[in-house]
């Protein structure tokens, strides 16, 4: 058998050094990035919930031109952008509650918000069947003396509150992920 030099010996020892170095920093590379990665999820998760919250306002505003719409023109068609409006608002709405189902103070908020598309939804649906029974100063009127104006604004107070707090989260998702 032959001897190994103390050259090759030192240079096994050199490469072997090398790979242990190697895999102690990628461990610990990758221990750092996996909080990381779950607080940029969750960064993610919060801004999808911001997202959500916002298409469901612009379908309320939505319903709240196109039943006025309709008030104006009596014409029926001009009722399909109501009901693809209510379609997609009640989508948005059940998106929010799914995606804040792991926060309990967003959940606490979630029944004001039901209740005021629901009454927002009603209202539009009245003033329609005024429109269609009772003609179109009818439905003029119950726009004009109706609490469709404070419905309204009490959506958008609800939809910041949760707004905020996923912008609260958003903020201590952002300082965890850097």
């Amino acid at each position: 058998m032959k001897a190994k030099s103390p050259l090759t010996r030192g240079m096994q020892i050199a490469f072997g050094s090398a790979i242990v170095a190697f895999l102690v920093v990628s461990a610990i590379s990758y221990r750092r990035m996996m909080p990381s990665s779950g607080s940029g999820q969750l960064a993610e998760h919060s801004r999808e919930v911001i997202e959500k919250v916002q298409d469901l306002l612009l379908e309320l505003k939505s319903i709240e031109s196109s039943h006025r719409g309709f008030v104006l023109s009596g014409k029926e068609s001009d009722l399909e952008s109501f009901r693809a409006s209510v379609s997609s608002a009640e989508q948005s709405l059940a998106a929010v509650r799914r995606l804040t189902t792991d926060n309990a103070e967003q959940q606490r908020n979630l029944p004001e918000l039901d209740s005021l598309t629901a009454r927002e939804i009603q209202l539009a649906e009245m003033v329609i069947r005024l429109r269609r029974t009772d003609g179109m100063e009818a439905a003029a009127e119950a726009i004009r003396s109706g609490p469709g104006q404070r419905i309204m604004a009490e959506l958008e107070r609800a939809a910041r509150g949760l707004e905020n707090e996923e912008l609260r989260l958003l903020e201590l998702r952002s300082e965890d992920a850097r």
